[in-house]
């Protein structure tokens, strides 16, 4: 009852998220004291996130083609970091996440090659990935180089001593679309909103991947580029073919329609054509 009470009072403030965040965290550390006899129940035994916070509707938010070339347009009014500017074509375009690019570190980029080894010790599932750069994403870490290439972090923290903290992209951005500013932060407010709504740097992920599979890569393919972990345990024993040049191919074809899609105010005599949209 004392856990259930602390919970629901992260749900009455309004923090429907956060409380299934917490009750995840709770369950999985009491799983491990009763697994070592620490305690003699699970105290949260029955129930469930729909019981505490509610079910939490998965995200479908993504960048249109319009919308990425007003992005483009919007940025300069922004008063955005360039190191952030940057940060968000780079995600874009490797759909990478944003806490893997806050913590990378030069040693890991090899930009003559064009590669980016992420070590899993920065990804989510603790899988080491690399991340074939398109001519795109190559112009983009080549322009963050220039200004923080004498650190170790391509986004070092303004202290100099380590990466950038993991929410500062997030946060710039999103004070970017609120309607009033906060008290001592940005006063861009409505700067980055675009005609599809608010967006985080977590949908900019998803629409490289959309984007990816509306120039014809195929879903494994495009799953590889995004680390994430096949579900078919017996495919994952047994198919250990990486597609290594087919994710290249992915990561190249993802860059060159970004290219020409932010190409298309320097020339007016480009004509971009529009995807069909899949139901």
């Amino acid at each position: 009852a004392m856990l259930v009470d602390v919970l629901d009072s992260v749900v009455e403030r309004g923090a429907r998220v956060m409380a299934n965040h917490l009750f995840g965290d709770l369950r999985q550390f009491f799983n491990f004291a009763l697994a070592r006899e620490w305690v003699d129940a699970h105290p949260l035994a029955g129930l469930t996130k729909e019981k505490i916070g509610g079910r939490q509707k998965e995200r479908e938010r993504y960048l249109s083609e319009d919308e990425i070339i007003d992005l483009k347009r919007r940025l300069p009014a922004a008063n955005l970091l360039h190191t952030t500017e940057l940060a968000i074509w780079i995600m874009l375009s490797t759909c990478c996440r944003v806490g893997e690019l806050s913590q990378s570190r030069w040693e890991h980029l090899d930009l003559d090659q064009g590669s980016w080894f992420i070590p899993g010790s920065n990804t989510k599932n603790a899988k080491d990935h690399t991340i074939y750069l398109s001519g795109f994403a190559k112009a983009q870490f080549l322009a963050l180089k220039t200004l923080t290439g004498d650190s170790n972090w391509c986004l070092p923290a303004r202290d100099g001593l380590g990466h950038v903290c993991l929410k500062s992209i997030t946060k710039q951005i999103k004070d970017r679309m609120r309607d009033e500013p906060l008290s001592n932060r940005t006063k861009a407010t409505g700067a980055l909103l675009l005609s599809g709504g608010a967006w985080t740097p977590h949908d900019l992920r998803r629409t490289g991947a959309t984007m990816m599979g509306e120039l014809g890569v195929i879903g494994e393919v495009i799953e590889r580029c995004l680390n994430h972990v096949e579900q078919n345990k017996l495919k994952r024993i047994y198919q250990r073919h990486e597609l290594k040049a087919e994710q290249r191919d992915a990561w190249r074809r993802l860059g060159d329609r970004l290219a020409l899609l932010l190409a298309t105010e320097e020339q007016e005599n480009v004509i971009i054509g529009r995807f069909a949209k899949t139901a």
